[in-house]
């Protein structure tokens, strides 16, 4: 394992990716497996130094609002500093390339199967940051698209977009659940909560005919 951590803190991460797959092949306990995911994340340019700056939120503070002196309610300006506060993490996450998002990918396959709390934690980690580069991205295709005339045709691929942004938080829900057993039913209603989302997404009809707004 040394030998492998060795090659990553040198920069060397094609070398130890293929060193960690191969004692992956030969001993596949958990440590190993999450040492090639790291190996991925590293080339992917996502350190396990720098997650722990993003993963926690209670700490966080915000200087978006200033809600002195607005006629709102005590619980909208709770609501509004909470959404700032996660406004605020989101942009901590960092943002991944394409070849990064690949590298990801490989990063979450290692650790598929593995049970221990620990790496379904790091996995939900990573997921996150895979979710917020498919977010940017489509939100920047959809403000090009709408300075020109939308029609339906165009709409669809958003759509489907959406459908995968609900399908990564199904998966990320599922991690968190390994990751935190005493919670196990409170991620498991989520998924469930997610899964009714999805399926009335799926049921909607499509217009047959190509409308424009």
């Amino acid at each position: 394992m040394s030998k492998g951590f060795s090659m990553m803190d040198q920069g060397h991460y094609d070398e130890a990716i293929s060193y960690f797959a191969e004692l992956a092949a030969s001993d596949p306990h958990y440590h190993v497996k999450m040492a090639l995911a790291s190996a991925y994340a590293g080339r992917a340019g996502v350190k396990i130094e720098q997650i722990y700056s993003f993963v926690v939120v209670k700490n966080i503070s915000s200087n978006y609002l200033r809600l002195t002196g607005l006629a709102i309610d005590k619980q909208t300006s709770e609501l509004m500093n909470t959404l700032a506060r996660y406004s605020e993490q989101w942009n901590r996450i960092p943002d991944a390339t394409t070849n990064a998002r690949r590298d990801l990918q490989s990063a979450l396959k290692a650790l598929e199967g593995t049970k221990e709390p620990g790496a379904r934690l790091y996995s939900a980690t990573l997921r996150v940051v895979l979710l917020k580069s498919s977010v940017v991205e489509g939100v920047k295709s959809w403000k090009i698209k709408t300075t020109q005339k939308v029609c339906t045709d165009d709409l669809r691929p958003y759509f489907d977009w959406g459908l995968r942004i609900v399908e990564g938080l199904l998966f990320l829900a599922e991690d968190l659940r390994g990751a935190f057993p005493e919670r196990e039913q409170e991620y498991q209603d989520i998924h469930s909560r997610l899964s009714q989302i999805k399926k009335d997404a799926e049921a909607l009809p499509w217009p047959r005919e190509n409308l424009c707004f």
